[in-house]
């Protein structure tokens, strides 16, 4: 999203040039400004009227970044309580990602033009690049009530800034109003369905799919965070490539994407240790962090030397506590620029950079276009492409749910773990279950369980789901209470399917992952999601003993509950299609000798099996690692005897 300068006025001309300057500043001639401007600052360099008018004409004829910072730094030095100034030097750093540094600009042209909307948007941009959402919402509504008019522009910021904040009716509004005026806008409409998803409102959403399919033009058309659309259905892996592309470029300067890297790998075998490091914005109570905790306790410091930076703030958790004391060298980079976490990063030397966030909440992509690292991997918290190879070399799967021969999906060269790329904490102690009764579970049912977030249901899921418990008479669907508007709308799903809305248990958020997954235990099935799987979800149901039935599908986030399986020991849970799906939980619910069998090999397993041997995990993730790095070695003296580079493989 592009910020656009304000045209401004020139006023007190004190000659001929300065007047004609002026006039063409008021209608926007930005060219012949720039011309003119040139010539005045040729015979007189501090002639304030022509710098500022400069400055304007550069932002609006999408000049030289740096030039416009020179520019508007010069002018500032003549005329310091000048708002628009301020504003067009927050422009030029916002353009150069520097978004730390244009709040500074953007904050004190609020202070000098207080009843300015454009700069008040502006400065709600650069808290939403920063990835602080409750500052840019204060900010971006501030804009909008000072704005004569609708702020389109200002709203369209908005609409992200609350789904980010997760504040899901404001969202929801926001985006119904501005659709009113652009009902073919693909990234409201991409939004929409999103926060539908979220809400598990679902009246419009199939749908809102079909016709984003058909306002994006098959998805050649920019939609927004790619990340939003994972969980849509009827979405393949090459429409997910196609809006990563485009998300990416928009995103991200051209002029950083298309830079040549500027790191080489400086670490030869037995030189020194391999420096690996891990960049999050979930280093917290989150899914992501508790997955990848015991893989970082575990890493071989004999081998490999661990790093690891936050992106977010810490919440005070024991789990951040933990990840804090397993890495090596444990930085808070949350409140640190982009340009200034690359720096950090590549002060520190590192090797190979792991990115665990990608395009979702918190993440710092931006720096990955900078490059931080000689090898950048994309891993585990984002289910897909970050759609430009600058981004990253590597996305970590393995042959299930990544296989080879889907690598034109994706821009990051395919890097297999032998087994599951899913890691999980097998330090975790799983304590006695507790009663059904406890839980709201009727104490003779059969238990199918899918405690998974609210977006990763949906319409076609349901329809399955409903029409299993149609042939299930004593079964009760247990899936999680995220508040009471979503479980409103769940119970009304499923009534509207014939199945009566107390065969819907909905689990209550519990204060440990201990009592978490205790209770796990009374499932006595659980149901993947499609086309977005129950990953670290899926995995905890496994490591309790709770067999898994899922469908392979047709993207990586759709793979994934399969991929769980095959390393669990347990391929015969994967369905190829809905009608296999059914069956097979069908068969497990008629014939309970099968499934006690499945459950009893999962927990005589539990320390065996590829999914939930962490040791070995962290030694096949680190002979990845050095195979990556070996491969940039024997690229580089390709490179060196004959240019251009050859381009990265699959490992």
């Amino acid at each position: 999203m592009k910020v656009i300068g304000k045209g401004g006025s020139v006023r007190g001309a004190a000659d001929q040039d300065t007047a004609n300057l002026m006039r063409l500043v008021e209608t926007r001639r930005y060219a012949e400004v720039e011309k003119t401007a040139r010539g005045i600052l040729a015979r007189n360099g501090r002639h304030a009227l022509a710098l500022k008018a400069l400055s304007f004409a550069l932002v609006a004829l999408g000049g030289s970044d740096e030039e416009v910072l020179r520019i508007a730094d010069q002018a500032l030095r003549l005329t310091p309580a000048d708002g628009e100034l301020h504003n067009n030097r927050g422009i030029a750093l916002s353009m150069l990602m520097r978004w730390d540094e244009s709040i500074f600009s953007f904050s004190e042209a609020s202070r000098l033009s207080p009843q300015d909307p454009e700069i008040h948007k502006n400065l709600g941009y650069a808290w939403f690049r920063m990835g602080r959402w409750t500052e840019a919402v204060v900010a971006l509504l501030r804009a909008i009530e000072t704005h004569p008019g609708d702020y389109v522009e200002a709203m369209h910021i908005l609409v992200p800034a609350l789904i980010n904040g997760q504040r899901w009716d404001e969202a929801s509004a926001c985006c119904r109003a501005l659709r009113t005026s652009q009902p073919d806008d693909p990234s409201l409409l991409c939004g929409l369905i999103h926060i539908d998803l979220r809400r598990c409102d679902w009246a419009e959403v199939m749908d809102g799919i079909s016709k984003l399919r058909q306002v994006s033009a098959d998805f050649r058309l920019p939609m927004g965070n790619a990340g939003l659309a994972l969980p849509m259905p009827g979405i393949s892996e090459q429409d997910h490539a196609a809006i990563a592309r485009n998300y990416a470029a928009e995103t991200i300067s051209q002029g950083y994407l298309e830079a040549p890297n500027p790191l080489s790998l400086n670490w030869l075998p037995s030189s020194r240790r391999l420096r690996i490091a891990y960049m999050s914005g979930d280093f917290r109570d989150h899914a992501v962090g508790s997955a990848i905790a015991e893989v970082i306790e575990r890493h071989d410091r004999s081998r490999v030397e661990v790093f690891g930076y936050s992106t977010n703030e810490s919440d005070g958790s024991a789990m951040r506590r933990r990840l804090e004391q397993a890495f090596e060298h444990f930085v808070d980079v949350a409140p640190t620029s982009v340009h200034a976490t690359a720096q950090r990063i590549r002060d520190d030397g590192i090797d190979i950079l792991v990115d665990l966030t990608g395009w979702t909440a918190n993440g710092r992509v931006e720096a990955l276009a900078i490059r931080c690292a000689p090898i950048q991997v994309n891993w585990l918290g984002y289910a897909g492409t970050l759609g430009h190879p600058k981004l990253a070399d590597y996305l970590i799967g393995d042959p299930v749910a990544m296989p080879h021969s889907v690598q034109d999906a994706y821009i990051e060269a395919i890097a297999h773990m032998p087994h599951s790329c899913m890691p999980l904490d097998s330090t975790r102690v799983i304590g006695p279950s507790p009663t059904k009764q406890s839980q709201g579970l009727p104490a003779d049912a059969f238990v199918l369980c899918s405690l998974n977030n609210s977006y990763k249901f949906n319409p076609p899921l349901f329809d399955l789901w409903c029409s299993l418990l149609a042939e299930m008479p004593d079964a009760v669907l247990w899936l999680p209470h995220h508040n009471d508007a979503v479980a409103a709308n769940l119970r009304h799903e499923v009534e509207r399917r014939g199945i009566d809305a107390k065969r819907l248990v909905l689990a209550s958020r519990v204060d440990s992952q201990e009592e978490h997954l205790a209770r796990l235990q009374l499932a006595d099935l659980a149901l993947d999601t499609s086309p977005y799987n129950s990953h670290s979800t899926g995995a905890d149901a496994l490591w309790v003993g709770v067999p898994l039935v899922a469908k392979l599908g047709d993207s990586f986030a759709a793979r994934v509950g399969a991929s769980l399986l095959t390393a669990a020991g347990l391929p015969e849970l994967i369905a190829v299609d809905d009608a296999g799906y059914a069956r097979l939980v069908l068969e497990l619910y008629r014939d309970r000798s099968r499934l006690a069998g499945l459950r009893e090999r999962l927990v005589a397993t539990r320390k065996m099996a590829p999914l939930f041997d962490m040791k070995r995990f962290a030694r096949d993730l680190e002979d990845l690692y050095f195979r990556m790095a070996d491969d940039a070695l024997k690229a580089a003296a390709v490179s060196a005897a004959q240019p251009p580079s050859a381009p990265a493989t699959a490992v």
